[in-house]
């Protein structure tokens, strides 16, 4: 393999993982702020903290802001929780 594909590759899992860690608190402060999600709390924190980016980035698609739910929102979450 040549240096500059090495070196592509290494900078583009230095850029993931700063953006990976980037995201972390935020959504883990969004999922333990929020008093419902769809699914448990427990596996979005593992799936936010392990899976490199897409568990971040996955939550704060399912999961948009708080501040501009809708009631019609709210009962979708209430009504397909997983973990009742």
């Amino acid at each position: 393999m040549e240096t500059e594909a090495i070196v592509r590759i290494v900078v583009l899992a230095v850029a993931l993982g700063i953006m990976h860690w980037a995201l972390v608190p935020i959504t883990l402060e969004r999922l333990i702020d929020r008093p419902k999600v769809v699914g448990s709390k427990a596996l979005w924190g593992a799936a936010i903290v392990f899976a490199t980016c897409l568990g971040s980035i996955a939550y704060l698609l399912v999961h948009p802001d708080t501040e501009n739910e809708t009631e019609t929102s709210r009962e979708w979450i209430s009504t397909n929780r997983w973990d009742d």
